[in-house]
Formats: C-alpha cells, structure tokens, sequence
C-alpha cells in the first residue's frame, strides 16, 4: 500500500514537472520566428565572407566556384534525407541535431587556416543548416496547418525572422572583419548558433503530424506534376541567385573597388527587402493565388541582374539589391506555401528536403558556371549573363500559369 501511494506521489511530481516545462516554452510560432533570426543572423556575420577567405587561401575564381559546388551537392543529398527522416522520427529532433551541427561546424572553422580544411568545414556547415532549415520549415507548416493560420502571411511572418537577423549579421560581420580579421565571424556565429537551440525548449509536435508520417511515398512522386514544375523553376531561379549569393562581394571589391562596409550595406540591403516583401506577397498571394505572385517575383531577376552587371557606381549596384525582396523573400515564401497545398503532410519534410536540394543545385550548377564565366570574362560579364538565364524560369512560369489544371492540381495521393 505504502509503495503505491509513493509511485502515484512520484507520477504526480513528475506530471508537475512536465507541465512546469510546457509553461515555459515559447509558442511554436514565436520559437520558430526567433530560431530563424538567430540561425540567419549567425549566417549574415559569416557567409558574405566566405568566398574571400578562400580567395585570400590562393584560389581561383572557377576553383572558389567548384568549392561552392562541393558544398551544395553535400547538402543537397543530405538535407532530401534528413527530410524524409523527419517525416518518421519528428521534426524537432531533427532540427535540434542539425542545429548542433552547424554549431561545431562553425567552431571548427574557426579554428582552421588552410583552404582544403575550409572547404570541408564549410560543406559540413551547409549540410547541417540546411538539413536544420529542411527541419524548420516543415515543422513551421505544421504549425500553421493546425493552427488554422494562413499559409501564405503566416509563414511570411515566420521567415521575416531570418531577414531581421540577417541585416544586423551583415554589420556586425563587416565590423568583425575589420577589426579581427575573417576568422573571428565563425566563432561568433558558432555562439549564436548555439545559442538558437534554446528556442526549442519545451515544444512539442502536435500528435496528429506524428501519426500521418506513418507512409512516405517514393521520391518519384514527388517529381511530377504541379510539384515537379515548381521544383525545375525553384532551381532554374536558384542558379541565377547563385551568382548574387557566391560573386556580388569579390565583383563590388574587385571591380567596383569598393570596401567591406559596402558589401555589408549590399547584404543587409538585401535582407531589410525580404521583411515586407515575405509578409506582404505572402498575404497577397493567399488572396489572389501563389502562381501569378510567383511570376512577379521571378520578373525581379533580368532587372536586377542586368542592373549588377552593367552598373559601374556602387551606390546604384547596393540599391539594386532591393529586388532581392521579389527574386529571393517573396518567391521562397509563396512558393513553399504553394507546396505545402499541394504535397501531403507526411511527405512534406521530404519535399522541403528536395526544395533544399533545389537551391543546393543551383548553388552546384551556378557555382562552377558563374566562376568560369567569370574567371573568362569579368564579374560585370557574369552578372549580364545570368540576367539573359534568369529569363528562363520566368518564361517556364509565364507558360505554365496559363495551364489552369496546374493551378487546380490536387495533393498526391497517399498509398
């Protein structure tokens, strides 16, 4: 007798204890916000530099184009199967390795000097980020489905996290870089990386999305249809963006002259555009449907690349970077709401791991393109070339919004 009442006492503390725990996590919709601003923040300190550090270690043009391609195969292949693992495991298990990753991929770039080990270093980064960002947006969707938010505005106000940290990272990476040198932006990007785990303190994955990712379709299925053309025009779209995200900084200090604080007044130009073009287009694409907002945001690319290639003031390339809101924040957030309606809930980590591999085969095809382009040419040359390619997508998408059955197409079926 006496030791059942002390198993029920034990039971009651510990149920005490869990409830306590809950109390203290954050909303899921706020813990998502903010681990997106601190992971982007971390990145906005780091990555601007990346490609100078390995300039700075004696590489080429096409070989620092290469190093990109590596890079993304890696996180490519593994953030599609860390996806689908999320599907059966969780996504916040997921998401807390992936975070942790990146953390010790981080410091341990910090700690390396020579290009190869860079290299390495830096691959196991991107494939811990972007297996961690697979993660997030999945879990983030789920989120919104069960919280009966819109789609569109609601991941829109989510992934303004990631543009909010993204500006101050991109100062305080200038800052770093001027007064410690380039090695100082990994340490203090590993810290901040760490420290984003916090917010997942105490969440919880609601009980129906645990159950659904029972069964998870061949990968096939995934290619056809309605979902298929939005993957060729993600990575059609991601190729061109490549040559923003690897060049713009060796073309600003290379050709244009300029210094480090412009390249960071560049990128947080970039990402102070995404915060009212995520909420705004995504709000509006939840009104007037995705695909037409989807075409106005690839109609930024030619302009914005032709103005990066043909302009010699760096003050008008800076300024150009503003369309980054249409070709980067309103087309990721209306095109992973598009998916989301149209792929099931328990193959969704997968196709957010295939969405990934589309912006990591864009990094691996305009990598090594853009960087023997430019290595031929000029970086000028690069940016004109990429304007006349990201004409493309924008006409894939122009043909496929007048297939009206793309647009109604129903979810794949389960088996």
């Amino acid at each position: 007798m006496t030791e059942s009442i002390a198993k029920s006492a034990i039971k009651l503390k510990l149920r005490g204890a869990a409830d306590e725990f809950a109390e203290l996590a954050l909303p899921p919709i706020t813990a998502m916000l903010l681990w997106n601003a601190m992971y982007f923040l971390a990145l906005g300190v780091s990555f601007p530099y990346f490609p100078l550090v390995l300039e700075e270690g004696g590489l080429t043009p096409s070989q620092i184009g290469l190093s990109f391609t590596l890079s993304n195969i890696m996180s490519g292949i593994f953030s599609y199967y860390m996806g689908r693992l999320s599907d059966r495991v969780g996504r916040l298990k997921t998401l807390i390795s992936m975070t942790l990753l990146a953390t010790a991929s981080y410091m341990l770039l910090s700690m390396v000097r020579d290009p190869i080990s860079t290299i390495v270093m830096f691959t196991l980064l991107m494939m811990g980020g972007g297996a961690a960002n697979t993660a997030f947006t999945a879990y983030s969707l789920d989120v919104l489905e069960h919280g009966g938010h819109s789609r569109g505005g609601g991941f829109g106000k989510i992934r303004i996290g990631g543009s909010i940290g993204w500006v101050p990272g991109t100062f305080l990476g200038g800052a770093l870089v001027s007064a410690l040198g380039f090695r100082a932006v990994f340490l203090v990007s590993s810290v901040i990386v760490c420290l984003s785990v916090l917010t997942c303190y105490g969440l919880r994955e609601s009980r129906r999305a645990r159950i659904n990712r029972g069964a998870v379709n061949s990968s096939l299925s995934l290619l056809r249809g309605a979902p298929g053309v939005l993957l060729l025009i993600s990575t059609l779209s991601f190729v061109v963006l490549s040559s923003n995200m690897s060049f713009l900084s060796l073309h600003m200090i290379n050709t244009l002259n300029t210094t480090p604080l412009a390249v960071s007044t560049a990128f947080a130009i970039m990402g102070l555009s995404e915060i009212p073009a995520m909420i705004y287009l995504g709000r509006l694409s939840d009104r007037v449907g995705r695909r037409p907002i989807l075409l106005l945001c690839l109609a930024g690319f030619p302009l914005r690349q032709a103005i990066t290639g043909l302009s010699g003031d760096t003050l008008v390339v800076i300024l150009a970077q503003v369309l980054n809101g249409l070709t980067y924040g309103g087309l990721f957030v209306v095109s992973i709401a598009y998916a989301s309606e149209i792929v099931p809930e328990n193959m969704r980590g997968a196709y957010m791991g295939l969405y990934g591999a589309t912006f990591s085969m864009g990094g691996v095809i305009g990598g090594y393109l853009w960087g023997s382009l430019a290595e031929a040419t000029s970086y000028a040359i690069m940016f004109q070339y990429s304007a006349l390619v990201s004409l493309a997508p924008l006409a894939l998408a122009f043909l496929t919004l007048r297939i009206r059955r793309l647009e109604t197409c129903p979810p794949l079926s389960e088996p």
